[in-house]
């Protein structure tokens, strides 16, 4: 492995293109002009905080907040935040990203020397931190595959001093706006003037987050904005008096008066009513979300034959009213015929009248029994029925379950999807 001043000295000699950069071209880049303004993350040696001033879960939000950036291919805003995870973490991991962050710009930013010498610079002074890291094959071959440019090198100017505001946010998605100016996805970081500066975080979907944060001359002060997601309404429409459930909950009956507000994530909405089948839907809300739903509850089979029971029952209790009155009418007439023949005696044919008075008469008495008791078996069959309508949900609420968001990565552990082990 060079050291430091060696890798200076390299010069053109060395013709073997790298293996391992396929875009490289074969030929050696012009050297070029030297850092005129010199960042805090550019320095040659990157300064730490004491032992018992580092703070490390900051450290990991910081280098989250630079795997945002590089997944972005933002590689120049993903090592200021790496260079700060360092400064107050000491990690020797943040030294790997941040050779591979340089490496990326130099191979894909029109081969700035700089990036180059800091590439190397930051490999070799992780091996030197971490001889047995998990990253030291890589940082080796990455030395090996940049070395034969090292021809470009030039060193670094005086260091001036930097004042920087770092804004970062866990939210996918966010927007930042620094002092009323555009907005600009998240990470930013930028060199403010010391003071006072405005901060307004957004996502779509949260409720807009807005600070004031004071900068003081040359320090770098690193912000992370978490944002409160808007709720999602919901509003379902459906039978009136009919029961709501929401994940498993009763939430009155419809109508509601007011749109419902759920968090985002998945939901089960069930509206239920007797003698109607149920609705069941599961649906997935995004934050900020609005959303109308119309439950059909369509009649179940079990209140149709109540239904029809009660028309029988109904029809039946109306025949044997009819039949019960023709047979009282009949009776009434034989009975005249009887009472005329007992007193004055009648003819052969009003006593065949009277006799088939008398028939009628069991005939409609017999007709409204057998109607009466249809009546009666079908209407209560048709209660019953009505009765035990009820609508079976009991086995069919659930509260959906919904995916915990992972936890923040270790910065010597994790990956980021571009390229490499960071």
């Amino acid at each position: 492995m060079l050291g430091l001043h060696s890798i200076a000295l390299v010069t053109a000699l060395s013709l073997a293109a790298p293996s391992a950069e396929p875009e490289a071209p074969a030929t050696e880049p012009v050297p070029g002009p030297p850092v005129e303004a010199l960042q805090p993350e550019y320095r040659e040696q990157l300064a730490t905080v004491p032992e018992a001033d580092r703070d490390v879960p900051k450290a990991r939000e910081l280098f989250a907040a630079g795997k945002q950036a590089a997944a972005a291919n933002r590689w120049d805003e993903a090592i200021r935040y790496f260079a700060e995870a360092y400064r107050l973490s000491a990690s020797p991991g943040q030294l790997y990203s941040l050779g591979r962050g340089h490496r990326e710009l130099y191979f894909r930013e029109g081969r700035d020397p700089v990036q180059l010498r800091l590439a190397l610079l930051r490999f070799e002074q992780y091996l030197d931190a971490s001889p047995n890291g998990r990253s030291r094959a890589n940082a080796t071959r990455y030395i090996e595959e940049l070395e034969p440019y090292a021809n470009v090198l030039e060193g670094f100017d005086d260091d001036p001093p930097i004042t920087r505001l770092m804004v970062y946010s866990p939210i996918g998605g966010a927007e930042i706006v620094i002092d009323d100016g555009a907005p600009a996805p998240a990470p930013v970081s930028v060199d403010v003037s010391p003071g006072a500066h405005r901060v307004v975080v957004q996502a779509r979907g949260f409720h807009p987050s807005e600070r004031t944060v004071d900068v003081p001359e040359g320090a770098t002060v690193p912000l992370e904005v978490g944002l409160e997601a808007r709720a999602a309404a919901l509003t379902i429409e459906g039978p009136a008096g009919a029961d709501l459930y929401v994940d498993g909950e009763a939430r009155g009956a419809l109508p509601t008066p007011n749109a419902i507000e759920l968090e985002a994530g998945p939901h089960q909405v069930a509206v239920a009513k007797r003698g109607r089948q149920p609705f069941v839907r599961e649906l997935d809300l995004e934050r900020g979300d609005t959303r109308a739903i119309t439950a059909h509850l369509p009649t179940t089979p079990q209140r149709k034959l109540a239904i029809a029971g009660l028309a029988v029952g109904g029809a039946s209790l109306v025949s044997a009213a009819t039949f019960l009155g023709l047979s009282l009418q009949a009776q009434r007439d034989a009975m005249a015929i009887a009472d005329e023949r007992n007193s004055v005696g009648v003819t052969m044919d009003r006593f065949d009248a009277e006799q088939r008075a008398w028939a009628r008469r069991d005939a409609m008495r017999t007709g409204a029994i057998v109607s009466g008791v249809v009546s009666l078996s079908a209407g209560t069959v048709g209660v019953i029925l009505l009765l035990s309508d009820k609508p079976r949900l009991a086995d069919r609420l659930r509260k959906p379950r919904r995916v915990q968001p992972d936890a923040r990565v270790d910065p010597e552990q994790a990956t980021v999807g571009v390229r490499g082990r960071f």
